[in-house]
């Protein structure tokens, strides 16, 4: 189910390719959605979510289903999902995108942060030189 989802949002982002030298036929339909694809290039935002709410509950579902084939390892987990199901189903879509794009935010923020931590554990000489521009920073 989430291929055939990511398949089909690949193929809505897929731009449409104009033939060269084609003749114009003076369709002004397709100027505007040529223009349209590429004013959506420019504006890509890696944070902004695409998915919809059913897919965030998709999502939380199969977590929850992973989840309770060991309810006793993940007692704590298991209605805290639950929550933010919850709360998922009772959000409206505009809230939906504004809150789970700033996740999305977050995430890669901590796996920098994350990497940034694990190399100074290894002092590995990048992670040096990256604390120090940090900190040199003002």
């Amino acid at each position: 189910m989430m291929l055939e989802t990511n398949i089909k949002m690949m193929k809505k982002k897929t731009p449409v390719k104009r033939q060269k030298n084609a003749k114009s036929t003076g369709n002004s339909t397709k100027k505007s959605t040529a223009s349209k694809s590429k004013g959506t290039r420019k504006g890509m935002d890696p944070d902004r979510l695409a998915l919809s709410k059913n897919d965030i509950l998709e999502f939380c579902d199969r977590v929850l289903k992973k989840w309770q084939q060991d309810p006793t390892q993940n007692t704590r987990n298991i209605p805290a999902m639950f929550a933010v199901r919850t709360g998922v189903l009772f959000s409206d879509e505009v809230s939906l995108k504004a809150i789970w794009s700033e996740i999305i935010s977050w995430v890669y923020q901590l796996l920098y942060e994350n990497a940034q931590a694990q190399a100074r554990d290894e002092n590995q000489e990048w992670a040096k030189v990256f604390s120090k521009i940090k900190s040199d920073k003002p």
